[in-house]
């Protein structure tokens, strides 16, 4: 092999593994790049979540004003008719009616503040698999990134080498 003819091999060698190197760089930028998107994408249900937990919160606080406001309604009924029809409501059955009333009326607030409660805790969970997911996006992005890193590296390396027994097949190296 001609000198000349030895020397270009040798530099387009080199060259090429710069470029497969440049190339692997871009890729692992477009990679990370990528995982990051996903996981921007991914972190938009956060604030979905938030506004499902506002409007469950709210909803109860609305419910809860609301069932009181009627249940105290109820027993001024109550109390209104057994007053009305004359029974004395001070003691005795009209009153323990209306305290029972009372104690199932609280039952009941305590049941749907614990059902919110649940539900809260699910949106949390949510959150949480959410917040794991995109982490784990920008992980997948940045393996991806560290992968095509080293792809371009070997490409570079193996062309060093290519061009090095190119040129000491030639005779540069005073064989």
């Amino acid at each position: 092999m001609s000198t000349a003819l030895a020397l270009i091999s040798t530099a387009l060698q080199i060259g090429s593994g710069i470029k497969a190197k440049s190339a692997a760089d871009k890729a692992a930028e477009a990679a990370k790049k990528a995982g990051e998107f996903n996981a921007g994408i991914i972190e938009r249900d956060l604030d979905l979540l938030d506004i499902q937990k506002k409007i469950v919160n709210k909803n109860y606080l609305q419910t809860d004003a609301e069932n009181r406001y009627n249940f105290r309604g109820q027993q001024s009924t109550a109390r209104a008719n057994f007053a009305y029809a004359g029974v004395e409501i001070s003691m005795g059955t009209p009153i323990q009616v209306m305290r029972q009333n009372a104690r199932l009326f609280e039952y009941d607030q305590h049941k749907i503040k614990f059902n919110k409660q649940m539900t809260d805790l699910q949106i949390e969970d949510q959150k949480e698999s959410v917040r794991l997911n995109a982490e784990l996006s920008r992980m997948e992005g940045g393996m991806a990134a560290a992968s095509a890193r080293t792809t371009g590296q070997v490409s570079l390396l193996q062309s060093f080498s290519q061009a090095a027994n190119t040129a000491y097949s030639s005779g540069f190296f005073g064989q």
